[in-house]
């Protein structure tokens, strides 16, 4: 998921499933969800899926519990060549606007206008 700032996946939920959190996360009420997959085929990312167990839709979080305790996602824990950058983009000390201030960082399909907040470090060719 790349958490857009202007999701398209919120606005074509019909029971307001997905939604944004004050903090900009982009989440999914399961007990909500009904499966109707509208806001699988609206993501431009390919970020949703169907779960075939639970029998709604399911996304990366980025670890919303983990970080609301002050943690960061796991796959940022994880990383052994701390590849991926995790916090909060309008603190300057954060290690993901120090990365941001120093390179040269795109988006993935930026024509959407979904504003996503996963930056792309050295990608030199467009992604579909």
């Amino acid at each position: 998921c790349n958490q857009c700032h202007n999701p398209s996946c919120v606005q074509v939920c019909p029971v307001g499933a997905t939604y944004q959190t004050g903090d900009g996360v982009i989440l999914i009420d399961e007990k909500r969800c009904v499966g109707c997959r509208y806001c699988i085929q609206a993501c431009p990312y390919g970020a949703r899926f169907f779960h075939p167990e639970t029998r709604v839709v399911d996304k990366c979080t980025w670890c919303y519990h983990r970080v609301l305790k002050g943690m960061r996602p796991v796959c940022v824990t994880v990383c052994p060549v701390e590849a991926r950058k995790f916090g909060n983009l309008k603190d300057r000390s954060s290690d993901v606007s120090k990365a941001i201030r120093a390179n040269r960082i795109k988006t993935l399909r930026p024509e959407k206008g979904t504003k996503p907040f996963v930056f792309y470090i050295g990608m030199d060719e467009v992604v579909t």
